[in-house]
């Protein structure tokens, strides 16, 4: 049977799992000294940002503080003809 330790061998911080009560150490300690090999960084798993589109400049007969209102969804169809 192995010796299971209820506090850190390095610190005063109590050992709340089987695994660090078994090697007597905690993961901030382990990984402190060595003992544990840092986490790897998952990398990849984040979509690659896009690029912000241009602003358009104004044109040149308007006048500050006017915006243009796009007419996407006021432009006619065949079904309002």
């Amino acid at each position: 049977m192995t010796e299971r330790f209820t506090r850190c061998r390095y610190c005063p911080r109590p050992l709340t799992t089987e695994e660090s009560q078994r090697r007597g150490y905690g993961e901030k300690c382990g990984r402190d000294r060595g003992l544990i090999p840092p986490k790897r960084r998952r990398t990849g798993l984040r979509p690659a940002r896009r690029p912000k589109p241009a602003p358009v400049p104004p044109a040149p007969d308007a006048l500050p503080g006017q915006d243009a209102i796009p007419l996407f969804y006021f432009e006619p169809t065949l079904d309002s003809l």
